[in-house]
């Protein structure tokens, strides 16, 4: 390999190797608010660093990193505004990053990530070795932790719903039971969209609880039906169309599999299933669900993303077989899926 080949190679190394430096950067001004501040111009970073009472030297060298790398602008005078890159920092901007940013910063995640090889040696996930019990035990006992993940996840649900209705078609949906769909969030879409169907929230006590608040106070209460269980148990029966998104993925193969059976048990014969998942493509090819897949190694045991096969497997197992795969412009598939 030539020397200029090599210098190549260990630069884009080195930017990898180093791409956790820019992620804590970006969550201090995620954390601080930093994008919201800079909503109506450019401000110095002396004003910044007093509305966040912050050290104004300490503060002006993480923002000028990240505006070496795109995310926000410095000019001559030291201040600082937003670039298209930082806008999704803000916390009202449309499908704000601004609590996963802060999530990944946050000590559950960097604490985990610091006994990857742990999981590498046994299989096991590094959260339980550091924290000593499972990531939904801790975050039970842990409400500001909890509540920083579903701010996180609710905020990417946002992009991903809107794809998930405007690549599906849902207008022949009857009864449409979102089986552990936290907050509603993808039901809500649907109903916003198909004024002609109903739709059944099916999770747990503690999830359903709040979600009814949240879905009454947007006003999809009338046509929804609010159903408090465990998708290992018994599903609802009575829907044409059950969703599964981002559920199976929190569970190895059994468990998954019996979730699968769970929902093929409550529906009839002419039902149908849509499996919404980050399916990781095969060889090479670079996929952000390889990453993911990661985290779900480190966080979560049994968690993984599957392949298209392996979903495909699954689903056979359960009594399903797969009708149509769908790509949606956010990262997930939809795998649409009938019974056998």
């Amino acid at each position: 390999m030539a020397t200029a080949d090599v210098e190549a190679s260990s630069l884009a190394l080195v930017k990898m190797l180093t791409g956790s430096w820019v992620s804590q950067a970006l969550y201090v001004a995620a954390k601080l608010g930093i994008a919201d501040l800079l909503r109506d111009g450019p401000t110095s970073c002396t004003m910044l660093a007093e509305a966040t009472q912050t050290h104004a030297g300490a503060l002006y060298r993480v923002l000028r990193a990240l505006a070496s790398v795109g995310v926000f602008a410095e000019d001559k005078n030291r201040c600082f505004s937003v670039t298209p890159l930082a806008e999704p920092l803000r916390a009202d901007a449309p499908g704000s990053l601004r609590a996963f940013a802060i999530m990944l910063g946050e000590r559950e995640h960097w604490r985990a990530w610091e006994s990857v090889l742990h999981s590498v040696r046994t299989g096991q996930p590094a959260f339980e070795d550091v924290f000593g019990m499972p990531l939904f035990q801790y975050f039970a006992g842990h409400p500001e932790a909890a509540r920083i993940f579903d701010e996180a996840m609710t905020s990417r649900s946002g992009q991903e719903n809107a794809a998930i209705v405007a690549a599906y078609h849902f207008a022949e949906a009857r009864t449409v039971i979102d089986v552990g769909g936290g907050q509603g969030t993808l039901l809500a879409s649907i109903l916003d969209v198909h004024p002609n169907a109903r739709g059944v929230l099916f999770d747990l006590p503690h999830v359903i609880a709040p979600a009814r608040i949240r879905m009454e106070s947007a006003g999809h209460a009338v046509r929804c039906e609010f159903v408090a269980g465990d998708f290992f148990g018994v599903v609802p029966a009575g829907g044409d169309l059950y969703l599964l998104k981002k559920v199976i993925h929190d569970w190895d193969d059994d468990r998954a599999q019996l979730i699968l059976t769970r929902c093929r048990t409550a529906m009839s014969g002419t039902g149908r299933l849509l499996l919404i998942e980050p399916v990781v493509p095969p060889g090479n090819e670079a996929s952000f669900n390889k990453l993911l897949d990661l985290l779900m190694l480190v966080w979560n045991a049994g968690g993984r993303e599957r392949t298209e096969g392996e979903h495909v497997a699954l689903l056979a197992l359960a009594g399903f077989r797969r009708s149509r795969v769908i790509p949606t412009r956010s990262g997930l598939t939809i795998i649409e899926a009938a019974p056998i």
